[in-house]
C-alpha cells in the first residue's frame, strides 16, 4: 500500500499540526508576558546560566561548571560567556590564587533579568492554570509527571 503524497492529510498529519497549533499558542502567551517585562531579548541558554548563577550565588562557579552542568563544549561556553559579559549580564572576576581561573558572578543587570523572567513564567504558569479547573490542573500535573520519568 502506498504512503499518502500529503502526510498531513492523514490522522497522524492532523495531531502533529494540532500540536504545533498548541505550542505556538503557548509560546506566543509567554512571549507576551516576556515583552510586558522586559525580557523578550534574553536567550534561553542566557536565562539558565543566570539562574545557575543566581541559585549558586554563595559559591564560587567557574566556566567549567557552566561546561558540565549544561553538557556543552568549552569553546560553546566561552562564546556565550562572553556575549552575556558583553550585555552586562555576567563579569568575570580574577582568583586570587589563580590568574588564569575567573570566577563568574551575576551583575545586578543579571539579577534583575533573571527575576523579570521568573515573573514572566510565573505569569504563564498562572494564565495557564486558571484556564482550568482544580481538578484538571491536578491532572495536567500528573501527565506531565508521568511523561517526565518516561523520558529520563
Amino acid at each position: 500500500m502506498k504512503a499518502p503524497s500529503n502526510p498531513a492529510a492523514t490522522p497522524h498529519g492532523s495531531r502533529r499540526r494540532s500540536s504545533r497549533r498548541r505550542n505556538n499558542l503557548i509560546f506566543r502567551k509567554i512571549n507576551q508576558f516576556h515583552r510586558e517585562n522586559n525580557v523578550d531579548n534574553v536567550t534561553p541558554m542566557h536565562d539558565w546560566i543566570m539562574s545557575y548563577l543566581y541559585w549558586h550565588k554563595n559559591d564560587p562557579v567557574y566556566q567549567r561548571d557552566i561546561e558540565r552542568e549544561f553538557s556543552i563544549t568549552r569553546s560553546t561556553v566561552t562564546n556565550i560567556l562572553q556575549l552575556m559579559e558583553r550585555k552586562g549580564y555576567i563579569q568575570r572576576l580574577s582568583v586570587p590564587q589563580d590568574a588564569r581561573l575567573k570566577q563568574l558572578v551575576l551583575t545586578e543587570e543579571g539579577i534583575q533579568r533573571h527575576e523579570k523572567t521568573l515573573l514572566s513564567f510565573h505569569q504563564t504558569d498562572d494564565y495557564v492554570a486558571g484556564l482550568l479547573t482544580e481538578e484538571e490542573n491536578a491532572e495536567l500535573l500528573r501527565l506531565l509527571n508521568k511523561l517526565r520519568e518516561a523520558l529520563k
